[in-house]
């Protein structure tokens, strides 16, 4: 009998991980980065050539909005350790995204490996197994997010060690250096996460683990020591305090904290990070006496770290209606476990090819997600992400980076609207130089007074005016108006491509298919040159 079940659960470990490494590895390179991507990429190969995280990239200055996150033409706003690791690819890789994107996916599969080995270190029934496989391979969103150039990849993987690091603890101190370290790579990745995650992990302390497995003092202090040190000597460094990023945060009255924190936990839900009913559902049903603990001790961590989150975000409230809710990507693992467990004591007297089907359904599509079907109807999010694995549809950054390259004579400038769209094409077309991110007052001020005047707006007229969707109505209007002033700019080119870049990891903010009955006038790509 032990010999089936170790078979069994090895066979499902190697289906999870091969099914995992389909989903984290196909296509991978296939979309351009796009601009929050290209905030670490371009750092990142600074790092390599200089040492530290500098925007400058031969001509070209990464700024957005307005260089908020800049001191002396460096990141100072992020923690610098996903830069470093992703360093020396991203000297080499030039613009190769799939050699970009590779730490992040393998960080992917060592998630669920890590996950998988829980399973193996409980003796977990081979129904747990199944459950765990289904929601694992089921859930898009964590896929996704081990599929970007970014830091959360890093922060979803470091996020779950540690918990399993804080949960397996064997009383020895080398162990808890070993957790103080991962700490410290919690916050070298990014504060906000550390900030929330360390908030929900002493919620948990004080109200479960302090009861099971208790610290002492010198124990806190080998918990505590190296990452108080390492962490200072980052924090001195890469202080956000420092910018003017921090600015943004003021914005928000405690009424808006409170709308984040509701917009934080209503997101989790829409981006099916997990069900929003079951993680209500469950402390109701340990409350009705299936005394499992993670029915009441998960959700409790996930309301902890939600709240922090809220409360120390500088997303500005006024201006979206939507949270930030990449923040929140190191809880998917514990959303599928809660899950899992919700399953298995609820489905216990069920035959087992019911609960897998049941699984499938909660796992793999939006019906608990969305009950109401009131976006895009019903659909399972795995079988869409797998069909675009199949045949991905387009995107706006390779075509126009192209069209550059081909087109535009080195050192030409070019202005970018939206802002934002600046960035994807600075990266694949670098030989241009991106124009015009910078207000003219900002010359003052010492990290830009050494810039040539093409990156102060207006001060300079740019070569090229490449416009994505709507706003080229926009850009018209300003052509009429530099016309009177003798700026003559003809439309040069129109990509049929649709505009927007969606695909995002946010679930909201994503299309698995192509946007084919799009308006040609106003929701494509417009060039425009300036004539002699």
């Amino acid at each position: 009998m032990k010999s089936h079940y170790k078979l069994a659960t090895r066979c499902l470990a190697c289906a999870t991980i091969l099914i995992s490494s389909v989903l984290l590895f196909a296509q991978l390179g296939h979309y351009a980065l796009w601009d929050d991507e290209v905030g670490l990429a371009i750092p990142a190969k600074q790092v390599w050539l200089t040492g530290d995280t500098r925007v400058v990239d031969g001509p070209n200055l990464m700024a957005p909005r307005g260089g908020v996150i800049l001191r002396d033409l460096k990141d100072r706003a992020n923690p610098p350790l996903p830069a470093f690791i992703l360093s020396p690819l991203a000297a080499i890789a030039r613009t190769n995204t799939n050699l970009l994107r590779l730490p992040f996916a393998i960080s992917g599969l060592l998630c669920v490996g890590l996950m998988l080995s829980w399973l193996r270190m409980g003796n977990a029934p081979v129904r747990v197994w199944i459950i765990l496989m289904v929601g694992i391979v089921g859930n898009v969103s964590l896929f996704l997010y081990f599929r970007q150039v970014r830091y959360y990849g890093f922060s979803i993987l470091f996020c779950t060690a540690a918990v399993f690091l804080y949960l397996h603890w064997n009383k020895s101190r080398s162990h808890l250096t070993v957790l103080s370290l991962i700490l410290f790579g919690i916050l070298s990745t990014n504060y906000m996460v550390f900030a929330a995650f360390m908030s929900a992990l002493i919620v948990d302390y004080f109200l479960w683990q302090r009861h099971i497995n208790p610290l002492s003092k010198i124990d806190v202090f080998y918990l505590s020591a190296p990452l108080v040190v390492l962490g200072s000597a980052v924090i001195l460094i890469w202080n956000p305090y420092s910018t003017q990023i921090t600015h943004q945060a003021a914005m928000n009255s405690l009424f808006d904290r409170l709308t984040l924190f509701w917009w934080i936990l209503r997101d989790l839900n829409a981006n099916e990070f997990g069900c929003g009913l079951i993680l209500i559902a469950a402390p109701f049903l340990y409350a009705s006496g299936l005394k499992n603990q993670w029915l009441l001790r998960g959700p409790v961590a996930i309301l902890a770290y939600c709240f922090v989150l809220a409360v120390v975000s500088p997303q500005p409230v006024s201006l979206t209606s939507v949270a930030d809710i990449r923040y929140a990507a190191p809880l998917i693992p514990l959303c599928i476990a809660i899950a899992v467990v919700f399953l298995w004591v609820t489905t216990k007297k069920l035959p087992s090819y019911f609960v897998v089907l049941l699984a499938l359904v909660i796992f793999g599509s939006n019906l608990l997600n969305n009950p109401f079907l009131t976006r895009n109807g019903f659909h399972f999010t795995i079988i869409d992400y797998a069909t675009e694995l199949i045949t991905p549809p387009d995107e706006p950054y390779t075509p126009t980076s192209q069209w550059i390259s081909r087109h535009v004579a080195k050192d030409s400038s070019i202005w970018v609207l939206p802002d934002y769209m600046t960035y994807p094409l600075m990266f694949h077309a670098p030989n241009a130089i991106y124009s015009w991110q910078l207000d003219p007052k900002q010359k003052e001020e010492a990290q830009f007074s050494h810039l040539p005047d093409i990156h102060f707006r207006g001060v300079l007229m740019p070569d090229y005016i490449v416009a994505f969707g709507p706003v080229v109505q926009q850009v018209r209007q300003y052509i009429s108006q530099w016309a009177t002033q003798g700026f003559r700019y003809n439309e040069e080119a129109r990509l049929l491509t649709f505009w927007k870049d969606l695909y995002r990891p946010e679930l909201f903010w994503r299309t698995f298919k192509p946007i084919e009955n799009f308006d040609p006038n106003t929701e494509a790509i417009y060039i425009f040159k300036k004539q002699p």
